[in-house]
């Protein structure tokens, strides 16, 4: 038989006792729903997440210091950083987080084995010049991280360009190696000496892979900006300041012969129609428009463009670059006047375009040509468009 509570006894209720304990029944069911809406937990809401995630448009389960999605797809994740007790060196010659430890970094071996494979060899027109560029991961990356994080960046931009489908995610991994490294080539580049001129040399070149790489943006024609002077031509430029400010006996192995180096030619190329009578003419026009102050650079700049031109479709100079000399060659006062949008210079800087046409076949250079052609067009005066013609017939280039 079950036993009764002794809450069951029999006992006389008065009305007035069973309506208080109706009241206080009422009472104690009210104070428990509130009770229950006071303490019923909440689910954590969070417009966070990691840059793969939010540029994918998935959720990000946000756990550290790999979110799941992250690690399944085996990525960086932003909210991987170095422990706060590991100590750093803005120069990069030191281990600085850059692998975490004991973990296996799969985005990593992946960018290493497609450098070494595939990248490279992208970096020049000659075999020789493509082996250069694979050995420069040990023979200088291991020395000078930043010279590792941009190979890194520049090859996750080419497999950017490759698998289109992974392009945002690539171009994440690209632009956080990139922004690792710059500071500490800035630092380096601003404090070159015998120890560090090799990684610096070798850095500065793959920044402006690397700018070429990240695609034609708007406002951004590589020899100027609608913001002032754009990255790529500090750094291109920076190539030059390195070569003068040390002689090539302070390189080391590495970099030495490079610097010395005459390359083979590169297969010849099909030459512009009427480019020498053109220059012609665009030299009688610079002679003439030029003033006092500016005539004798701006003669000189229209000489060392035919210049290159007669090397470049002449078969005389062979790599990649050379197309790029005669930027490299321009004093610092004409490419101020580039800057401000001088249009003599803008002028001489669409020709220039043309030879720059011919590098399209390398992948980190497509769509320049006629990126910086647009830019030119926008910049100059409508009066002075007419001597543009020519350069944008040849690289076939159509105004809006």
């Amino acid at each position: 038989m079950q036993q009764e509570s002794p809450l069951s006894e029999a006992t006389p209720i008065s009305p007035s006792s069973q309506q208080a304990s109706i009241a206080a029944s009422e009472s104690n069911h009210n104070n428990d729903i509130t009770s229950t809406k006071i303490t019923r937990k909440s689910h954590r809401k969070s417009r966070a997440g990691c840059k793969n995630c939010k540029t994918r448009r998935i959720k990000c389960d946000e756990t550290k210091p790999h979110c799941a999605n992250c690690k399944r797809r085996q990525v960086r994740c932003d909210y991987y950083s170095t422990p706060t007790t590991t100590s750093t060196s803005i120069s990069g010659n030191h281990d600085d987080g850059l692998h975490e430890a004991g973990a296996l970094r799969i985005s990593e071996i992946e960018l290493t084995y497609h450098w070494t494979t595939s990248t490279c060899h992208t970096l020049s027109a000659n075999a020789s010049g493509a082996a250069y560029w694979q050995n420069l991961m040990v023979d200088v990356g291991f020395t000078h991280h930043h010279v590792l994080r941009l190979m890194f960046a520049f090859t996750a931009l080419h497999l950017a360009s490759c698998r289109p489908d992974r392009r945002d995610e690539y171009d994440a991994i690209a632009d956080q190696y990139y922004e690792h490294a710059l500071a500490s080539v800035t630092h380096d580049l601003a404090n070159i000496n015998f120890s560090n001129c090799d990684g610096v040399f070798v850095s500065v070149q793959l920044i402006c892979f690397v700018n070429w790489a990240r695609r034609p943006r708007r406002g951004e024609y590589l020899a100027f900006g609608e913001h002032g002077r754009s990255e790529w031509l500090v750094m291109f430029r920076g190539v030059r300041t390195i070569l003068k400010s040390r002689d090539v006996e302070q390189f080391e192995k590495t970099q030495a012969p490079n610097v010395r180096a005459k390359h083979r030619p590169l297969t010849l190329a099909s030459e512009p129609d009427g480019y020498e009578k053109q220059f012609q003419e665009l030299r009688e026009h610079v002679s003439f428009t030029s003033g006092p102050a500016e005539h004798d650079d701006n003669i000189r700049a229209v000489d060392i463009l035919q210049e290159c031109y007669s090397n470049r479709y002449g078969g005389q100079d062979g790599e990649y670059h050379i197309a790029f000399s005669w930027l490299y060659r321009m004093d610092d006062d004409f490419l101020e006047r580039l800057q401000q949008r001088d249009p003599l210079p803008l002028i001489l800087y669409a020709h220039f375009a043309v030879l720059m046409h011919d590098m399209e076949r390398f992948w980190y250079m497509k769509g320049w040509t006629h990126h910086v052609m647009s830019g030119i067009f926008a910049a100059l005066p409508r009066e002075h468009r007419s001597w543009i013609r020519w350069p944008m017939a040849t690289v076939g280039w159509v105004a809006p």
